[in-house]
């Protein structure tokens, strides 16, 4: 007996609904590769940039590998518990709310800051 035979499909039929499914995810997909080429693109780009400045493909490796490890380290704190700094609004000192766009506003002054083009 198969192992894939105990797998019930009701009746191996596709249902409207999962068919349009489908086509969702893979427009999604889509989307999703037309992202990793762009960013493929401009990473590449910035890399032939810091060549004509005269880095080494040594010193990319050792950025690489030294932002992997504070990337791991401050996710194992955060997973132990701790808190992460917040970002202090530089005009009214009160923490920064992180709204998921490029800039955060404060929501105290108003005032619009990129904390980092990375978070």
């Amino acid at each position: 007996m198969s192992k894939f035979s105990l797998l019930s499909n009701n009746s191996n039929q596709y249902t409207q609904s999962s068919t349009g499914n489908v086509h969702e995810y893979g427009e999604e997909i889509a989307q999703l590769k037309g992202e990793v080429e762009r960013l493929d693109l401009v990473t590449e780009a910035m890399w032939n940039l810091l060549k004509d400045k005269g880095f080494a493909e040594d010193d990319l490796i050792k950025a690489i590998t030294d932002l992997d490890a504070a990337k791991k380290q401050k996710k194992k704190a955060l997973e132990d518990g701790e808190k992460q700094e917040a970002q202090l609004c530089p005009y009214c000192h009160v923490p920064l709310q992180n709204n998921g766009q490029l800039a955060d506003r404060c929501i105290y002054c108003g005032h619009e800051i990129i904390t980092s083009p990375f978070k």
